[in-house]
């Protein structure tokens, strides 16, 4: 027990908000990001922060390219105070769709079949072809707690202790 506390001493409690760190933790990098772009935790105020590679893709997206260039000069000066948020890749959604077809979601074994037998590698396609929307709405209920386990992971293999809020 001594080396927990020990542990917990050196974890940085953040309070941050769970929804838009989810925004920018949950999303498909792959499919999701128009144009290039990081995202950042602020470990200092907790807030999370978008800044595009491209001062100009920042224009399309309505950020003033000054703002998105001064945000992106901050964080090159004092990358301490800041941590990249990854996103997740496309194939880390199908595995989580793949976790929770295998998982005991549901005690109906015929839905629990049904549900499985409508994958076939898009996820889009497998929520069309669901006649009982209700296996879609366990599903998501199944992905926010995994994403936010992910999540809290995340942080906590970077030294933080997330407070949500």
């Amino acid at each position: 027990n001594k080396r927990m506390d020990m542990s917990d001493s050196k974890m940085r409690k953040i309070t941050i908000d769970h929804e838009c760190f989810r925004l920018a933790f949950d999303r498909d990098v792959d499919y999701h990001d128009p144009h290039p772009l990081s995202t950042y935790l602020n470990v200092d105020s907790g807030d999370i922060i978008y800044v595009y590679e491209d001062d100009e893709d920042a224009c399309t997206e309505g950020i003033p390219a000054d703002d998105n260039r001064a945000m992106r000069e901050g964080i090159e000066a004092a990358p301490e105070h800041y941590l990249e948020i990854p996103g997740l890749h496309h194939g880390d959604h199908h595995k989580i769709l793949r976790e929770f077809l295998d998982s005991d979601w549901t005690e109906d074994e015929e839905t629990r079949s049904e549900a499985r037998n409508m994958y076939f590698g898009s996820i889009g396609g497998w929520k069309k072809s669901l006649d009982d929307k209700s296996i879609f709405e366990s599903f998501c209920d199944f992905r926010d707690d995994k994403t936010k386990q992910l999540a809290v992971e995340f942080l906590r293999g970077n030294g933080i202790e997330p407070q949500w809020r």
